[in-house]
């Protein structure tokens, strides 16, 4: 079960992204924008995943061939890794702070700032490297701007003190280092 989970748990994220779409359009008040746009998120995240992972997928591939040069071999990444990396934050994290921005919308504010992050990640990868990387359309066509304008809005209707905005930027970097940093050692560890 744990090998079937590891290998195909993105392509249940476009069952959950559906799941989650609903749930939001029932259940979150769409008079509230910013906490829907806050739970919009989880699905467009989710549809990320999708692609980066399912279809068309080959994520995996391209980060250890065009990034660490690893022509063979399942490292710095594997399915294992690529599991525990993306569903602790998008399936666990993510909804635990989004179900906490219905008492104050400020809990959600690292989500919008994280989904920016990570999809112009992709957007410098295709600059980069002048070719496509999975995770690329779904954060071009709906993770850039819908986060974007979920934090326009947030700044423009909400007095956001300085502390939140910069403790939400070092919770999205250090998410982010905490990718980014086991990779780079089991690079190195794999190659020396």
């Amino acid at each position: 079960m744990k090998k079937w989970l590891y290998k195909n748990w993105a392509k249940l994220c476009i069952i959950l992204s559906i799941i989650v779409t609903i749930i939001s359009l029932l259940y979150v008040k769409t008079d509230n924008i910013i906490l829907f746009l806050i739970w919009i998120q989880i699905p467009i995240y989710l549809l990320h995943q999708f692609e980066e992972h399912s279809w068309p997928g080959g994520f995996k591939r391209f980060v250890n061939k065009e990034i660490f040069n690893v022509e063979n071999g399942e490292y710095p990444l594997n399915d294992i890794i690529i599991f525990w990396i993306n569903v602790p934050i998008i399936w666990i994290l993510m909804p635990i702070f989004a179900v906490l921005s219905f008492n104050n919308l400020l809990f959600g504010l690292w989500i919008p700032i994280f989904a920016v992050f990570n999809s112009l990640t992709h957007v410098i990868g295709v600059i980069v490297k002048r070719k496509y990387n999975p995770g690329l359309f779904v954060s071009v066509v709906l993770g850039i701007p819908v986060a974007i304008y979920t934090l326009w809005l947030f700044y423009t209707l909400i007095n956001i003190p300085l502390m939140v905005t910069l403790l939400s930027i070092v919770v999205v970097l250090l998410l982010h280092l905490a990718i980014i940093i086991p990779a780079v050692r089991r690079s190195k560890i794999n190659k020396g």
